[in-house]
């Protein structure tokens, strides 16, 4: 099965792919729709066709649905539109949702020998004790069934938890903070939320939109409640006209290696090609901090469920000697 990130992938390298040669919007959608796209890329040019024929722009026109565009893929059009760059924008996010995809492949890939390890404790847990207490085969495959779906409750309830303690990270600076400590965890996602930023400010600076506007845009692309909150900084900065850099220099949140560089670069007239260099680094940083994600969880898993089947083994064992010490007395 495709996941989303790859047929988001596929359908911005092909737009950006036609743009390129030449083909206008409305002549890309169409040979797109020519070419039986999934039905979410077929129902977004639908309504990107709808919108244009409507007199909407082209970033109203695809952004009609949110459920199907992210903020990061209406600032990056929007930018692109706007600059006359819509295929570098359409390649910014071919790029990020390669990288994107690839992490999530790779994490559940990862994950398949922990899974099947649990499930094997907890039949080795639940299929000998059911066995010395006498339990029928019926009474002993109820009990494993019922410690299974008491497996998933949990594995469900943590889901729920840590997806939704991500989706409110990013208006939520303290949250976000907290989660950016965790190990593995916190790097992969400082990484993601500064490619997104850079991302979107490299097609901002190349349209020449202005410099508060970059700003909020880029802030909101980044999803993350830290850059957001050091992004309302940036923008009193920028409404008033003064350089940018040293409130970078000065802003911890954001990396020193790249701070002093857009300072520099500010100073220099480079600000294009040197957010194109880190919007590229931390797009790499965000692909092998993810997958060392990927490498490592299901390591902790895997001698967690090690923990928890060597304590189901000792217990059964506890209790069988146990068993035996009360028949000889």
């Amino acid at each position: 099965m495709i996941s989303q990130a790859t047929h988001k992938q596929l359908f911005y390298t092909e737009m950006a792919k036609l743009l390129e040669a030449g083909f206008d919007i409305r002549k890309a959608s169409q040979v797109l729709l020519d070419t039986k796209l999934p039905a979410a890329q077929a129902a977004m040019l639908k309504g990107l066709n709808e919108g244009l024929a409507a007199g909407h722009s082209i970033t109203d026109s695809f952004s009609s649905d949110p459920k199907i565009i992210s903020e990061l893929e209406r600032n990056l059009i929007g930018a692109g539109e706007r600059g006359g760059k819509l295929a570098p924008a359409f390649q910014h996010l071919a790029d990020y949702y390669a990288m994107v995809a690839s992490t999530r492949a790779e994490a559940v890939k990862s994950m398949i020998y922990p899974f099947v390890l649990l499930h094997m404790g907890l039949f080795i847990g639940s299929v000998p004790a059911g066995m010395m207490k006498g339990e029928t085969s019926a009474q002993i495959l109820s009990t494993a069934l019922l410690s299974l779906l008491g497996l998933y409750a949990v594995l469900l309830s943590l889901f729920l938890g840590a997806r939704a303690l991500l989706k409110a990270a990013p208006t939520s600076p303290p949250l976000d903070r907290w989660i950016n400590r965790l190990p593995w965890l916190g790097q992969a996602r400082k990484n993601m939320a500064m490619a997104r930023f850079c991302k979107v400010y490299h097609s901002c600076v190349l349209a020449g939109i202005s410099m508060d506007e970059t700003v909020k845009l880029a802030a909101q692309a980044s999803q993350s409640g830290v850059i957001r909150e050091s992004g309302a900084l940036l923008l009193q900065t920028a409404k008033s006209g003064n350089p940018l850099g040293p409130h970078f220099l000065a802003d911890t949140e954001f990396p020193k290696a790249f701070a002093r560089s857009y300072a520099t670069g500010e100073e220099a007239g480079t600000l294009d090609t040197d957010l194109a260099r880190w919007s590229k680094r931390f797009q790499d940083e965000a692909e092998k901090s993810a997958k060392t994600l990927a490498v490592m969880l299901p390591k902790v898993l895997y001698f967690l469920i090690l923990g928890f089947v060597a304590w189901r083994v000792i217990g059964f064992y506890g209790a069988y000697y146990s068993g035996l010490e009360q028949i000889q007395e």
